[in-house]
């Protein structure tokens, strides 16, 4: 009963109303949510704190990195921590959304700038953008374990292709290979070196993760390779992912693991400072992913880039022949 009256009280107040409701969106910082409230930040920092102490928000921290989030259960009935938002008042937040409101305007717009900022960088970058990310990550090692995740199959798409470097690897094991990026000058690199490798079965697009130029169910399988802290919305595109997948259909992710290093991430142009894979299991499984299995790989002696960890996750094929999630990720 306690936890219930906390949970109320601290709901009885439509600001706090409108920022539970934007952060169904998915995490927002400060200086986002005083964008999309146009509230002031002392305001929009008072409220989250009474959301947070009342157990209906996460705040996470990497560095001046602070995001804020929805606190709800692990998608098994579970909950990463005692106080939830309860699934009724979750549900009434998303069903009350207004898509043509303010809020939701002011959303799509906060989106829409990390997009173009990502979108500068890799323009900027791309000439340059092998070389770069290899001195910050290093040799590529988890690639061949990704690729024995992956497997093989009739379609595969390559999610934020950059320069291609994935294609030539994934074309042995599959008959089709498509490769898709926002960024045209990255998307040319990688024609180009497709055009050297005599890739015929390779088909590049440009294209929004969160808008994949793909019809319902084309692939059967997707690579997310060190893509996903580049992406304005993940949320949102795991459900295009899902949308763009077979049923049965398997999508494979690389990410970095949470480091507080700025200016590492900085020198790759990151929206985000990394995930716990915990999170990002959560979000697939929001999304209508119903097998989630994390794999991390250490760093190599222990040094000082942020580990690797590996997501391989179903589309459900509708006759129980998928993975059942395990609770601990």
């Amino acid at each position: 009963m306690e936890a219930i009256l906390r949970i109320l009280k601290a709901a009885a107040d439509p600001n706090r109303l409108r920022i539970l409701r934007v952060l169904c969106a998915g995490p927002f910082n400060v200086a986002e949510l005083t964008e999309i409230l146009a509230v002031g930040q002392s305001t929009v920092s008072r409220h989250l704190r009474l959301l947070s102490e009342a157990g209906l928000v996460d705040v996470r921290r990497a560095g001046t990195w602070a995001y804020y989030s929805l606190r709800v259960t692990d998608g098994e009935g579970g909950a990463r921590e005692a106080d939830v938002l309860p699934d009724e008042l979750l549900s009434l937040l998303r069903g009350r959304w207004d898509e043509e409101g303010p809020d939701a305007r002011a959303v799509e717009r906060v989106l829409r700038q990390r997009r173009e900022a990502t979108s500068v960088f890799f323009g900027k970058a791309a000439e340059g953008w092998d070389r770069r990310r290899d001195r910050a990550l290093g040799p590529p090692r988890h690639v061949d374990r990704l690729l024995e995740l992956v497997g093989d199959g009739e379609t595969v798409v390559d999610l934020g292709t950059g320069t291609g470097v994935l294609l030539e690897r994934l074309g042995p094991a599959f008959g089709r290979v498509i490769g898709i990026d926002a960024s045209p000058e990255m998307l040319e690199i990688a024609r180009g070196r497709a055009e050297e490798s005599e890739l015929a079965r390779t088909e590049l697009r440009l294209g929004q993760l969160e808008h994949l130029p793909l019809s319902d169910g084309e692939a059967d399988t997707m690579v997310a390779n060190l893509v996903l802290h580049h992406v304005a919305d993940p949320p949102a595109v795991f459900r295009e992912i899902r949308r763009g997948l077979s049923h049965g259909g398997r999508l494979v992710i690389a990410d970095l693991e949470e480091h507080d290093d700025e200016s590492f991430w900085k020198s790759l142009g990151a929206r985000w400072p990394g995930f716990r894979p915990e999170d990002v299991r959560e979000w697939l499984l929001a999304a209508g992913f119903e097998s989630v299995r994390t794999e991390r790989l250490p760093t190599e002696n222990g040094g000082p880039r942020p580990a690797v960890w590996l997501v391989a996750a179903a589309r459900s094929s509708g006759n129980g022949t998928i993975h059942q999630p395990r609770r601990n990720g």
